[in-house]
């Protein structure tokens, strides 16, 4: 007889330790790193391999401490050896998932069972819980559930758990979304920052009012929303403003499965201590302190199909231990300051394309803007800024003026038009603007 498509998450039976304390969190991630650990070296011939070639006895890792012996994993593992992951029978393979490739890397499958699709809505049945949404509330799912994506399945997934009404919107036009709201009466939406702001856009330019659509809640996906010191970014207080509603941030990634979702209290997103171990390494593969920044490495536990240990996910970011007035003990994340790979050493100082471009964002006399990376001869970097304006007394030395500002040093500043910006931005086929074009 078949089974019912989707059992319930086991992980749901821990869901309480996000209460408790410091050791009995540690206690329970220890006991689920050993079993995690132990079922890939079982079942998985990549990391049967893995741990081979690195002489690592599965049976000694047993606490949070052991996770530092084991290798890390990365991108590049699952696009060469992307089969050998596999930790079940073809035939307990129940969806397939591809990632986007935003970054320029190739896309790399993602196989999930029925219990990993479990899991997957478990893990945004949480975070949509957390940020107070339930029975009663239409979420409006603004991301893309076609194409082999994880990340609008999981949604959808996620809200049907937590007993919201679901509408499959998709990462279509802002005319079109505008139209989905209103006809669903949605007042929970979920995408990328710039899309939400499309959509505004597109009510107040056609006579409407955002407001008046009484969302209560955007769940902010993709880009960033906060700056180093947690504080909302200019563009985020503008769609804050322009709906009417708060904005919750959430971090994920394809290949971790696994959300960072802020609380009412939006210091941070928090780790769901039962679904993964997460770390901030620096560049030597060495722990960081709590508030330092490095790569998030990640574990997610509890997954069958294609098991993953110490996942390098490229983002650079850093860890809040501190417990957070919500009651949580659990770590967490604070938000992501940019890819590893784009960081960028401009006169003695480190930059990423984010922290250049949030003082230019949510801005009414800017349009948009971009950041292109270059190699000088000497080997230093080259970083070129540029800016599409609404007000032409916004001229390039006032733009140096306000980056020096924010920055402390001034890179390369040039105008656009508008239209040369949008082509640039937003090329055929791709969901979400590109704002970091690496020419080194």
């Amino acid at each position: 007889m078949p089974q019912p498509f989707l059992p319930d998450c086991p992980m749901r039976a821990f869901s309480s330790v996000e209460y408790g304390s410091t050791g009995e969190i540690a206690a329970l991630q220890g006991r689920l790193l050993s079993e995690h650990v132990r079922y890939a070296a079982e079942s998985s011939p990549f990391y049967r391999d893995l741990f081979g070639q690195h002489g690592v006895d599965p049976e000694a890792v047993r606490t949070l401490d052991d996770l530092a012996s084991l290798p890390c994993t990365g991108k590049s593992d699952l696009s060469d050896r992307g089969p050998d992951f596999l930790a079940v029978a073809p035939e307990e393979v129940a969806d397939v998932c591809l990632t986007s490739a935003t970054t320029g890397d190739s896309p790399s499958v993602l196989l999930q069972t029925a219990s990993d699709l479990a899991r997957l809505a478990y893990n945004e049945e949480a975070a949509f819980a957390m940020v107070g949404v339930g029975p009663g509330d239409t979420m409006l799912v603004c991301a893309a559930i076609d194409r082999c994506f994880m990340a609008g399945l999981a949604y959808y997934l996620g809200g049907l758990n937590v007993g919201a009404r679901m509408v499959r919107a998709g990462s279509g036009s802002a005319a079109q979304q505008w139209r989905m709201l209103k006809t669903a009466k949605a007042n929970v939406l979920v995408g990328v920052p710039s899309l939400l702001w499309r959509i505004a856009e597109y009510a107040l330019e056609n006579g409407d009012d955002p407001r008046r659509a009484r969302v209560k809640a955007l769940i902010a996906i993709g880009e960033p929303t906060r700056g180093r010191d947690l504080t909302l970014l200019p563009a985020t207080k503008r769609l804050e403003e322009v709906w009417g509603a708060r904005i919750y941030s959430t971090y994920a990634s394809t290949e971790v499965a696994t959300a960072f979702c802020e609380c009412p209290e939006r210091c941070g997103g928090h780790l769901r201590a039962e679904l993964a171990a997460v770390e901030i390494l620096d560049d030597s593969g060495r722990l960081v302190a709590p508030g330092e920044t490095g790569e998030v490495v990640v574990t997610p536990f509890g997954v069958r199909a294609m098991p993953l240990i110490r996942f390098r996910t490229g983002d650079v970011a850093f860890l809040i231990e501190e417990p957070c007035a919500c009651g949580r003990r659990t770590p967490r994340l604070g938000p992501v300051l940019g890819r590893k790979s784009q960081m960028l050493k401009y006169k003695g100082t480190t930059l990423f394309p984010q922290s250049i471009l949030a003082p230019l964002s949510g801005r009414r006399d800017v349009a948009g803007a971009f950041v292109e990376a270059h190699r000088n001869a000497d080997g230093t970097d080259r970083v070129v800024v540029f800016v599409a304006v609404r007000d032409a007394s916004l001229t390039e030395e006032r733009l140096a003026e306000e980056l020096r500002a924010a920055l402390r040093v001034v890179p390369e500043i040039r105008t656009i038009e508008g239209g040369e910006l949008q082509r640039r931005m937003l090329p055929e086929g791709k969901r979400k603007p590109i704002v970091f074009f690496d020419c080194r």
